[in-house]
């Protein structure tokens, strides 16, 4: 089966029910003269552009994915550990070696079996975009979901108002499968949004908490949970990691440097053949 056919689906479902709801719904609601459904109509088509854009962005975003080493590139010639520790926040994090990828993962990078890469600060991987949540879409798709709770939750109150008023309830088929829809797909899709909510309150991934990464230990990624917001909204979008491999001249090769305040390579104090990592912001 194609990989992009519960991407197809998402876009068929959201646009048909939305666009079904605005021929019927929408245009009988504003034949009604008893009340005035103008403004509740914009506001409805504002939020459902808005769903629309966030979920093209979390779709077709680069989630942060970190080029592979070339085989014939690599230097892993020896055996690689395949562990290595690194302080954050004055704790100690363990980075695994990806066999695939041939580098150590960054901090709170996994490897997605779905898109066989490795995927910055990795939330998951979304079948109904048909692509990873990670660092530089995580946004988008929180977003996304607050979009399309209201959007959801505006056309079930229209449709319900639509049908409780109108006699026979037959007379309005669209309006009363518009109102299934909805009404099948709001607990889901707000009980992910609080999820999410939750998430962010803690600092934590989907993949780190369903893993109990951090379960009866302190968490270093967390700065708060308004800080943790405003992070989430007010940061500049990443960069793409594009020719990192140009920076990366020391051995063994740890390829995830930024442009900016990140991660440096030092020489370890027992032992200058090998080396930590050490971050030079808490901002991770």
């Amino acid at each position: 089966m194609c990989k992009a056919f519960p991407f197809i689906a998402a876009m068929f479902v959201l646009i048909v029910t939305t666009g079904t709801f605005n021929a019927f719904t929408v245009r009988r609601l504003l034949e009604d003269k008893s009340f005035n459904f103008i403004p509740i109509v914009v506001i409805s088509e504002i939020v459902f552009i808005f769903t629309l854009l966030n979920f093209l962005q979390t779709a077709f975003t680069d989630p942060g994915v970190l080029q592979k080493e070339n085989e014939e590139e690599s230097d892993n010639d020896f055996h690689t550990p395949l562990f290595k520790n690194v302080i954050i926040n004055n704790m100690t994090v363990r980075l695994k070696y990806c066999d695939t990828c041939q580098f150590y993962r960054p901090p709170r990078t996994s490897h997605c079996s779905m898109c066989n890469r490795c995927i910055e600060n990795f939330d998951h991987h979304c079948p109904w975009v048909n692509n990873c949540v990670g660092r530089r879409n995580y946004r988008f798709f929180f977003c996304f979901l607050m979009w399309l709770s209201l959007h959801i939750v505006l056309t079930l109150s229209l449709c319900i108002f639509r049908c409780a008023t109108v006699r026979p309830l037959w007379s309005d088929i669209p309006s009363l499968i518009v109102a299934i829809v909805c009404f099948l797909t709001v607990f889901p899709i707000i009980g992910l949004l609080s999820f999410h909510i939750a998430l962010i309150k803690m600092g934590l991934t989907t993949n780190e908490q369903v893993t109990h990464k951090f379960s009866g230990s302190d968490n270093p990624y967390t700065h708060g949970c308004a800080k943790n917001f405003i992070n989430l909204f007010c940061k500049a979008k990443p960069l793409r990691y594009l020719g990192y491999k140009e920076m990366c001249n020391s051995k063994p090769r740890l390829p995830f440097f930024r442009r900016e305040h990140g991660y440096k390579l030092q020489p370890n104090e027992d032992n200058v053949s090998e080396y930590s990592l050490q971050v030079e912001n808490t901002d991770v």
